[in-house]
């Protein structure tokens, strides 16, 4: 069975509630003030069916003063009734309610000519004649023109059969986006609690499904659901639904929020836009200028910001930012609607209407031809050009599949089939698993471009050092994620450009070099520990020895070091390794002979004091050529130096 939406729209007093009430027999002014003044005032709900099709129907208020209740009701249709009365013909609200319905992208609906009883002939005429010529350049001017009389019941059974052809005719369209459902009522029920309705888009709600309230943020569950008044296990597109609810309290529910069955889904408090607009604007919008903003059931402060143009003018097509006082949670495509504070006559308050583009822009800059430029790409270009550009545009802090989802308004399977294409033309790459994030390959690129300008840098100011820090490269990189760092390292090491990854990262291509000065220096220090046999002097005593800063000797140290030209003992004892290689032929032979040695022994072999002896002797155990038992020690492994001269 197809389920969808038809919504009234017209001037007041136009006789759309009685008009729907003789189509349905159902009364949808069900507030005492509405039955009191006989006028609508909040929205209205009622249901028609058929055994092919359901069609829920919203009746929306035509007072000037009550267009957000309009906006919020007209949010959720899939085609419109545009209530026309013959005895007043067209209003300022019947244009100001068309203008609406064409930026929500309400193209398909009726018009009703109502109170047709109370008009001779010749008033009829000339009547239809200002429709067709008022409507001749809207969404509706094909549309089929059915009078009607509520009072007589004139037409209305032609105009039911004309209301069930046109919901067979609407198109069924894929459903793969969250379920979103704008909040229009919030109300409780006793013994069940709260209960929100709304006309439900995208997937299905279930009972038992764990849902969430934006932009209150509040996690609830779904306790029972309910489709034109009756109890249901699931709730499908285009269906109004009350939601009754666990877990959220009545006094945190209010229209204009949005219940989803999508926990990823974020909010935003700026968005880009594409915009028309009305002709009737007796002057441009203005950069900056204050409005009020319609996004499904609810209505925001914002300002309009413009990349580039002064204004909008009257009629024209423009992209711009909306910078709302409150956040919303919007896809691209989602409709939105900009009212003024400001009547104009024969016209309303509307001024503009479009579509979001982009829920999360990139920071704002004016005057910069760019801006515009990617809102035309995400405005015309196919899916994977703005796939690709989003995700290049997230550079190193990547994209995860929820994210790119909202900014694209792409879930589900076509989501997952537009990755894999471009994952296959290796213009992506996956980094995690849990969710799924991407890097562009270009990003790539040019990340592994700088690294290796980073590390010829550091090996140009430090020509002494080994490499450089992998944590160090990391920040000045500035890489969030380290399973990211990793990818690029393997990348590099791939391609030829840097060594095996160590602690320290240095190019493939790069040397240890001394300059004259150094090469000096590193004559002097080991001439100075050789001379110094076993008694050599502390690395804290040799800047005053040398005449030079620790600054200066320790890149030169630590070469020393790493081409094992010295031999570290201690922290603060440095040797050359010839006496050290004497020292330890010296050794072998002693415990070879004496199996054990005493420390005493120990001093006496080495001819120093027990400021070298101790050092040596602990060195001599961490080399695991000797093994200490109490305070001898013994050859650990005498059998493999027995050959030994």
């Amino acid at each position: 069975m197809k389920h969808r939406i038809l919504g009234t729209a017209g001037h007041i007093d136009h006789g759309k509630s009685s008009l729907v009430h003789a189509l349905t027999g159902q009364r949808t002014d069900r507030l005492p003030e509405e039955q009191r003044r006989g006028i609508t005032i909040d929205l209205g709900f009622a249901s028609l069916r058929a055994e092919d099709v359901h069609i829920g129907i919203v009746d929306v208020p035509g007072h000037e003063g009550l267009i957000r209740t309009m906006v919020a009701g007209a949010s959720g249709m899939d085609f419109v009734m545009l209530v026309i009365a013959a005895d007043e013909g067209i209003m300022p609200q019947t244009r100001e309610h068309l203008a609406i319905c064409d930026f929500l992208g309400i193209h398909h609906g009726l018009i009703v000519l109502s109170k047709v009883d109370l008009v001779d002939p010749a008033w009829l005429e000339l009547v239809r004649s200002e429709i067709r010529s008022e409507l001749q350049h809207s969404p509706l001017q094909h549309a089929p023109l059915l009078e009607v009389s509520s009072t007589t019941g004139q037409g209305i059974e032609t105009l039911r059969e004309a209301i069930f052809a046109l919901a067979r005719q609407l198109p069924d369209l894929p459903h793969q986006q969250p379920a979103r459902l704008p909040i229009d009522r919030a109300f409780e029920l006793r013994g069940l609690g709260p209960v929100v309705t709304g006309s439900l888009h995208g997937q299905d709600l279930q009972v038992g499904d764990t849902v969430i309230v934006l932009p209150l943020a509040q996690q609830g569950r779904i306790r029972g659901l309910h489709v034109h008044h009756q109890p249901t296990t699931k709730a499908h597109h285009g269906q109004r639904t009350a939601v009754n609810l666990q877990g959220i309290p009545l006094e945190a529910l209010t229209r204009g929020q949005i219940l989803t069955n999508d926990l990823s889904l974020q909010t935003s408090r700026e968005i880009a836009v594409s915009l028309r607009a009305l002709p009737h604007l007796p002057k441009p919008l203005k950069h900056r200028a204050p409005l009020l903003c319609h996004l499904g059931t609810q209505q925001i402060a914002c300002r309009l910001w413009l990349p580039q143009a002064p204004h909008i003018e009257p009629a024209q097509h423009a992209f711009a930012y909306l910078l709302l006082d409150e956040p919303v949670l919007v896809l691209p495509h989602d409709r939105l609607i900009l009212r003024g504070f400001q009547r104009f006559p024969k016209h309303g308050s509307t001024v503009a209407g479009g579509q979001i583009l982009d829920p999360f822009p990139p920071r704002r800059k004016r005057h910069r031809t760019e801006l515009s430029e990617r809102l035309h790409t995400l405005l015309h270009d196919p899916l994977e050009q703005r796939a690709a550009m989003l995700i290049q545009e997230a550079q190193l802090h990547t994209l995860s599949t929820p994210a790119l989802a909202q900014r694209l308004g792409l879930f589900g399977q076509p989501l997952d089939q537009l990755l894999q294409r471009l994952l296959q033309q290796h213009t992506l790459l996956q980094i995690d698993h849990d969710p799924p994030h991407f890097l562009h390959t270009s990003t790539l690129h040019d990340t592994c471009a700088l690294a290796i300008q980073r590390l010829q840098q550091h090996h140009q100011a430090h020509p002494l050092h080994e490499g450089m820090p992998r944590e160090a490269l990391r920040e000045q990189l500035r890489i969030p994620s380290p399973r990211l760092f990793q990818l690029l390292l393997q990348t590099l090491l791939q391609q030829g450009k840097i060594a095996p990854p160590q602690d320290l990262l240095r190019l493939a291509t790069h040397r240890l070099q001394l300059n004259d000065d150094h090469a000096d220096l590193e004559l002097r220090l080991l001439s100075l520990y050789l001379d110094a046999t076993l008694s050599p002097p502390r690395v804290q005593d040799l800047p005053a020895l040398l005449q030079l800063t620790p600054q200066q000797l320790k890149p030169i140290l630590t070469l020393l070091l790493r081409n094992n030209q010295l031999v570290r003992v201690s922290e603060d004892l440095y040797f050359h390794p010839q006496p050290l290689h004497d020292l330890q032929h010296r050794l072998i032979a002693f415990l070879l002979q004496h199996h054990t040695l005493s420390p005493q022994d120990f001093k006496e072999l080495t001819q120093t004091s027990r400021k070298f002896s101790i050092p040596l002797a602990e060195y001599f155990d961490k080399q695991r050529l000797t093994h200490r038992q109490g305070d001898q020690r013994i050859l650990r492994d005498p059998k493999s130096h027995k050959a030994q001269p």
